[in-house]
Order: C-alpha cells, then sequence, then structure tokens
C-alpha cells in the first residue's frame, strides 16, 4: 500500500513539473517579425543628406551602377596658354572652309554650343551635338562614336563636304598668307610653321577647354538643400526611380557613353540612319547612338539624333509610353530593352521636366577673336 502512494506521488510531481516547462510546439514557434517601419518624411527630407544616402535608385539588371554626381573640375583649363589663344582663333576662323562657315557655326556658344537647327548646316542628317564637356567623352566622339580622336573628329568636321569643305593639305598654306597667324603660330609652338599637325592640336586644346558651369544640382548635392525646389527634388526621385532615367544618365555627365537604339531611326529625308553600325559593321549596332549628357539639355533643343523632337515635355512622353512608332518613324535594328512604358503621371512628368531645368548653368559669354587680316 506504502508503495502504491508512492508511486502516485510521483506521477503528480511529474505532471506538476511538466506543466511548469514550455510544450515541444512552443519551442518551435518563430518570434513574430518587427513591423517595417514607414517612412513619412516628406521627398526634400529624404534627399537632404548625401546622394549616396538617398532612397535607393531602381536599376535594371546588368547596368553599371552610378550614382548622380556633381561636376568635376575639367582638368584641361587653367591659365589660358598661347596654343589655347591660336585655337580658339581658329575655332572662330571661317577661312578655314570653302563655304565661309566655321566651327562655331554649328557650335555656337550663345546656343551651348550647338546650332539650335533640326539638323546641321551644309546639308547634313543629323543634328548638331553639343560639345561642352567634349573632354569627357574620350574617344565616344560623333553621335555614332565614330571618331576615337578628337584629331579624327576635327578632320572630319573640316573636310567633310556638309561642314566646313575645307582641305587641311590646303589650310596650312592659306593661313601662312594671314600675317596675324604667324605671331599666333610663333608664339604657340616657338615657330611660325604652320602644319596639319599644329592647327589640329590648337583645335583640340580649345574644344577640350569648354565645359558647362556650375547648375542648381550641384549646389544640392554640395549641401545647399534649397537650391532645388520641392518640384525638382521629386523630378529627381522619380529620375533615379520610377522613370529609370539613371540607368543610362548616370554619372557627373548624365550619360553612360553607351549605344542604345531608342526606335527613332528615320532622318528628315525619310531614310533609316544605321548609327553605330556604320562605324562598326556589327548587325547588333544598327539603329543605336550615344547616350547625350543632360547637363545643359533644357538649351539645347531640339532633341534626338534626327532633331525630331522639339521640347523636353516630348521627349518625356514618348519615353513614357514606351517610344511608340506612329507616323513615319521606325525602329531600326533591335529596341533597346531598356525602352518600356513607365506610366508616369502628368504631374510627374512634369517634376522630371523642371529637374531637368536645374542641370542648366549660366550662358557662356564667349568673345570671338578679331582676325581680320
Amino acid at each position: 500500500m506504502k508503495y502504491t502512494k508512492n508511486r502516485y506521488g510521483l506521477y503528480i510531481l511529474l505532471l506538476l513539473l511538466g506543466s511548469c516547462s514550455k510544450s515541444p510546439v512552443a519551442d518551435r514557434e518563430e518570434p513574430a517579425p518587427e513591423p517595417v517601419p514607414v517612412d513619412l518624411r516628406s521627398t526634400r527630407e529624404k534627399y537632404s543628406t548625401a546622394i549616396t544616402e538617398c532612397p535607393e535608385a531602381e536599376w535594371y539588371t546588368g547596368i553599371i551602377k552610378r550614382e548622380l554626381a556633381e561636376l568635376p573640375a575639367n582638368p584641361h583649363t587653367g591659365p589660358s596658354s598661347s596654343v589655347l589663344q591660336l585655337g580658339k582663333t581658329l575655332f572662330f576662323e571661317k577661312r578655314m572652309g570653302s563655304i565661309q562657315n566655321s566651327c562655331s557655326s554649328c557650335h555656337n556658344p550663345a546656343k551651348f554650343w550647338t546650332d539650335g537647327r533640326k539638323v546641321a548646316l551644309g546639308g547634313g542628317v543629323r543634328n548638331t551635338p553639343s560639345i561642352e564637356n567634349a573632354w569627357y567623352l574620350k574617344g565616344h566622339l560623333f553621335h555614332d562614336g565614330r571618331a576615337t580622336t578628337y584629331a579624327d573628329q576635327i578632320t572630319e568636321a573640316i573636310e567633310s563636304p556638309i561642314e566646313m569643305d575645307g582641305d587641311l593639305n590646303i589650310i596650312p598654306w592659306r593661313l601662312s598668307q594671314i600675317p596675324g597667324y604667324i605671331a599666333l603660330f610663333e608664339a604657340a609652338y616657338g615657330s611660325s610653321t604652320i602644319t596639319r599637325e599644329r592647327i589640329l592640336d590648337a583645335l583640340e586644346v580649345y574644344i577640350k577647354s569648354i565645359h558647362s558651369s556650375e547648375t542648381a544640382f550641384d549646389r544640392f548635392v554640395r549641401g545647399d538643400y534649397n537650391a532645388l525646389t520641392d518640384q525638382q527634388i521629386e523630378g529627381l526621385h522619380l529620375f533615379r526611380t520610377k522613370a529609370k532615367c539613371i540607368n543610362c544618365h548616370n554619372g557627373p555627365f548624365f550619360t553612360d557613353l553607351d549605344y542604345h537604339n531608342l526606335g527613332y531611326a528615320t532622318n528628315y529625308r525619310g531614310s533609316l540612319d544605321n548609327g553605330c553600325q556604320e562605324a562598326t559593321g556589327l548587325e547588333a549596332d544598327k539603329g543605336k547612338f550615344r547616350t547625350p549628357g543632360l547637363r545643359n539639355v533644357a538649351n539645347t533643343a531640339p532633341y534626338w539624333h534626327n532633331g525630331e523632337i522639339g521640347t523636353l515635355e516630348e521627349v518625356i512622353d514618348l519615353l513614357n509610353r514606351g517610344m511608340p512608332h506612329t507616323g513615319r518613324q521606325r525602329i531600326n535594328g533591335r529596341l533597346s530593352p531598356h525602352i518600356r512604358p513607365l506610366q508616369l503621371t502628368s504631374d510627374e512628368q512634369q517634376a522630371i521636366v523642371a529637374f531637368l531645368n536645374a542641370l542648366s548653368s549660366p550662358e557662356p559669354h564667349v568673345v570671338a577673336p578679331d582676325l581680320t587680316q
């Protein structure tokens, strides 16, 4: 009887001990996840910090991620040199060609180094690209990248029958008949000998010195968070996120220096432009053109390599709708996979345009040299 009571007491004790321990089910339960905090800050508050600490940009797969940045110093500027002064004079010299136009005829500083025309003066089929910040292009010259050196690019511009129609085999002799140039070449190179190579070198030195200046965006990323309006900050946010602009327009000059097919390939003559394929011969490059930088983009209409689009509002609208191809415009080659409908609202499109205006710097004031003799 005593043995039975002891067994009964032990059983009760085990039950009591068991009731105080966690059940096997409770041991397996995961703690409830912490709720994701909702960021209630305004867009201005989110962007009032270093650009690298702003909301994460939305990148497509395979993109080299380069954040937007302020304008870097141009390493090709400094105290004015004799070579620079010679290059500037040659840049404005109309006697370099046979049709009385100069480099400045198409690259006019008063128009932010473009000409404001649909296609270049002289009968070309492409829009004149700005040469502002050309030093940064590093071998990506012309819309299709066909010139890899500045000497090649300048030579083609001078000798092209639809640009200056000059002859660099004759120009040195022609300039040697002008007393003012004898003195300029002497000062620049230590002798009055005028050669093709010296002409190209001086022009390259001057062209590399051309750059944009500070913008509201630059002041903003340096910490002046009042430099942009609320609408422009909203546009900056959309540029980096929903609109996906940053995928091609990134870095300090807002260009990836790559080539893309946007599908608007028909020029004003109604012919298809093969773009980079004309330089590389590769089928994959058909219809591709270099991504333009966006500094001063608000001042360099019309747009596209063919000058087909007149306003930034039209540019954003077309990209928002996935570049619809209506009328005479057609895809030539394979359309870039980055082109897709964005579903931006009207207000969002206006905000992006407002941001692009914040990339404008003051108009350059360049006095053309006076060399009449």
